[in-house]
């Protein structure tokens, strides 16, 4: 392999990224803005560059060789570097004291997330702090990757102590909420089967919550109900206002919401272990300053809710 310190340029990284993902020449080169003759000389290029091919031909596309998946993985790590690199010195040369992102579970983006966030920009208001909201799965690789600094989301069994440092939050149950109008909620003795006559909204399929929660209904016997598989609270919500769903969500942003009149809990938990909110990063990259300011300053948004959670016996941390 030639030694490529100095040749191999950020296009190239993105190159190889798009071809990648794409799996296609020639919407890869409409993507890239160029032509595809002109692509297949800049991925000849970067293949000299590296010294063997990084990707294959055939009649149904473009794959990665091992090489190239190696590859991938490297430049996705440089390019989230550089452009992490770019959002730093543009917030120093502003006078700022550097940035933080922060990656939430997206069923904790309203609570307690947004009061945690007024408060550390009212503290740390020259830190740029950006909030990147998605699935667990998404955010676990995006810290893996640097993308982000800190992840809040739940602390299960499936996140390796061995790589993966924590802050405990609050230790609340997965729960089922309707909304104040629902058949339910004049029915205080129902049930899990009165439950499962009603469709549910629930993490997206192949998630990990979501297995368990099947396997378990149909392990203790019974029905799987219809389900539409949502992270974004307010298509919930819009769902709970307008319909007979049910709402599968984390205890503790239930709790509040009623608190506000906005849903009813039900008292029957579905059969999904518990595991804690909880700050997260890796053991690798040392927790910096921002990040445990803001776990800090998460850990008082909580707290100042603690009454409400503590009705239903949620441990607060």
């Amino acid at each position: 392999m030639i030694p490529f310190k100095g040749k191999l340029r950020v296009r190239h990284l993105e190159i190889v990224l798009i071809v990648a993902e794409l799996g296609n020449l020639s919407k890869a080169a409409a993507q890239l803005n160029t032509t595809q003759s002109g692509l297949s000389r800049a991925i000849a290029e970067i293949e000299e560059l590296v010294g063997a091919r990084l990707f294959e031909r055939t009649s149904k596309g473009t794959t990665c060789t091992p090489l190239g998946m190696a590859m991938c993985r490297h430049a996705r790590q440089l390019l989230v570097d550089f452009r992490r690199a770019e959002i730093e010195l543009a917030a120093v040369s502003r006078g700022d004291e550097g940035s933080l992102t922060v990656g939430c579970f997206s069923m904790f983006a309203g609570w307690p997330i947004a009061p945690a966030a007024r408060r550390f920009q009212a503290k740390y208001p020259r830190v740029m702090l950006t909030i990147e909201v998605g699935s667990h799965e998404q955010l676990i690789e995006q810290l893996d990757a640097g993308a982000i600094d800190v992840l809040i989301s739940r602390y299960s069994a499936a996140v390796n102590p061995q790589i993966y440092r924590s802050i405990a939050l609050v230790h609340d149950a997965v729960i089922l909420a309707c909304s104040n109008r629902h058949p339910l909620v004049d029915q205080p003795q129902s049930t899990l089967e009165d439950y499962v006559r009603y469709p549910w909204i629930t993490a997206l399929p192949g998630s990990r919550i979501r297995g368990e929660l099947e396997r378990s209904l149909i392990h203790d016997g019974f029905s799987v109900p219809d389900m539409v598989g949502a992270l974004s609270p307010e298509f919930s919500m819009e769902m709970l206002q307008g319909g007979h769903y049910l709402w599968l969500m984390p205890g503790s942003v239930a709790a509040i919401r009623q608190a506000r009149g906005e849903l009813t809990m039900l008292p029957v938990l579905p059969p999904v272990q518990r595991s804690p909110l909880s700050a997260i990063w890796r053991r690798d990259r040392p927790s910096t300053r921002p990040v445990r300011a803001f776990s800090s300053v998460l850990a008082q948004a909580i707290r100042a809710d603690r009454d409400i959670l503590q009705r239903q016996q949620y441990e607060v941390f």
